[in-house]
């Protein structure tokens, strides 16, 4: 996706983190409350500590992802939910795997 495609060429937002899953984010507007969040998402992040505040431009460098990548998400749905790589499937040299054994804080 080129930065043509988005719309906002900055947002300032606010990054959580989750208590329940590691190395698990959330990036939010500033402008929008966590309770404005739905349910399901605010189950599967569990307590939130907020852990920054910045303004994001298509080019700022990010750890994972692109800057891009996020407002395009915070976009479309409100928000951004960054969780960690799966280390084991990216290892795994077996063609399949039965994905239900398989977990992100294994």
């Amino acid at each position: 996706m080129s930065s043509n495609d988005i719309s906002t060429t900055e947002i300032k937002c606010v990054v959580y983190k989750a208590s329940k899953k590691d190395e698990t984010y959330v990036f939010i507007p500033s402008t929008t409350a966590l309770s404005d969040l739905p349910d399901e998402l605010m189950n599967v992040l569990g307590q939130t500590e907020k852990v920054m505040t910045l303004n994001l431009t298509p080019e700022k460098k990010m750890a994972r992802g692109t800057a891009a990548e996020i407002i395009t998400s915070i976009e479309k749905q409100g928000f951004h939910l960054q969780m960690p790589e799966n280390s084991q499937i990216n290892a795994n040299p077996l063609p399949s795997i039965n994905e239900r054994f398989l977990d992100k804080n294994i």
